[in-house]
Order: structure tokens, then C-alpha cells, then sequence
């Protein structure tokens, strides 16, 4: 009976695992732990799936200063060497193998330091698996400076300086449209006005 119990244990340990996840890092430019001299303006990290737009990445100096300016979905590649997934079938893990790299670029604002320099990553999966790692390179390029920060704001459409510019334009037309309708009154019309003001303003006896 104990004999049984341990064949049984055995073949429960002897059946495949799943290699990775789905979406799992399949290369990376620059190469994890490559040695890159020329000037970066980008890292790609290709995946056996798209990330979701939830994803999450970050990539820091090796003083820990986060350069990462935003990331966007490339186009997907062919991959240099398959990439190998095992997927549960009848009870049986089966190999799988995709060919095709689905990037994301990530923009980087400099490169302020020599060193190495971390690249993470984490997501979930097309099939709730949690997707996480980095990517490290040694950086011994020219060092680069952030750009500059632009300052200025974008003037608002509803400030009071064009509020009082707007009401006193109005009110230059609306007096300059009175003006006009009084000059074109005919004669009599204007003198009976005037005859009635001053009726009206005489004192009584």
C-alpha cells in the first residue's frame, strides 16, 4: 500500500508544469543584461501577447531616477526564436509556440548616468495570469540631459480680461446702433420730443 501511495505521489511531481505564463517577455531590444554604448531613445519589450492599455512599466537609472516619458503598442514582428507556452489540453500541458512579437515602446526622457538600468514590467494576462519581470542593460554611452519643462499655460478662453473686452465691444455697438436709429427719427418726430421735454420740465404756477 505505501508502495502505491509513492507511485502515485511520483507521477503527480512528473507531470509537466506550465513553463510561463501567457503573454511572457519573448526578447527585449536592448538585450537583457547587453552592454549598449550608443544614445537610447526607447526600449522594446515584446511579448507573446499585447499588453493591455492597464499595464504598467517603469524604467529608472541606476540612481533610481525614473525616465519613462509613456508607452505605446508597436507593430507586431516576427520573433527571432519562437517563443514556447504551455497550454492544458485533455487534462495534458501542451507545448505552444508563437512566432509573432507584440511590442510596447517605451519613450525614455535621458540618459543621465552610466550603469546599469532596470526595466519592469507588469500586466495581467489574456487569461487572468499576472505577468511581471525586468530587463536590465548596462549603459556606457554619451549621457544625455532631460529636455526643457514648458512652462506655459495655454490662455483661457474665459478669463475676465476677455469677458471686459467682449462687454465693452458690445457696448460700443449697442450705443453706436442708438446714435443711428435717434439721427434717423424724422424732424417733427424729434421736435415734438423736445417740445414734450420742456413742457414737462416747466414749473407749475
Amino acid at each position: 500500500m505505501g508502495r502505491l501511495v509513492l507511485l502515485v505521489v511520483l507521477a503527480v511531481l512528473l507531470v509537466p508544469a506550465p513553463a510561463s505564463a501567457h503573454g511572457q517577455l519573448a526578447e527585449s531590444v536592448p538585450a537583457h543584461q547587453s552592454t549598449v554604448t550608443a544614445v537610447l531613445s526607447s526600449v522594446t519589450l515584446s511579448f507573446s501577447e499585447a499588453p493591455p492599455a492597464s499595464a504598467t512599466f517603469a524604467v529608472t537609472s541606476p540612481s533610481g531616477i525614473s525616465l519613462l516619458r509613456g508607452w505605446s503598442h508597436g507593430q507586431p514582428a516576427p520573433l527571432r526564436s519562437p517563443v514556447q507556452e504551455l497550454n492544458l489540453v485533455n487534462g495534458s500541458w501542451q507545448p505552444v509556440y508563437y512566432k509573432t512579437g507584440f511590442p510596447a515602446v517605451l519613450s525614455l526622457s535621458h540618459l543621465p548616468e552610466l550603469g546599469v538600468y532596470t526595466v519592469t514590467y507588469a500586466f495581467s494576462a489574456s487569461d487572468g495570469d499576472k505577468v511581471s519581470g525586468s530587463v536590465r542593460f548596462d549603459y556606457q554611452g554619451p549621457m544625455t540631459t532631460a529636455p526643457p519643462v514648458d512652462m506655459r499655460q495655454p490662455a483661457a478662453s474665459s478669463s475676465p480680461l476677455a469677458w471686459l473686452w467682449w462687454t465693452a465691444i458690445a457696448g460700443i455697438v449697442l450705443g453706436g446702433v442708438a446714435y443711428l436709429l435717434h439721427r434717423r427719427r424724422p424732424p417733427r418726430a424729434r421736435a415734438a420730443v423736445a417740445s414734450t421735454r420742456t413742457r414737462s420740465t416747466r414749473p407749475r404756477r
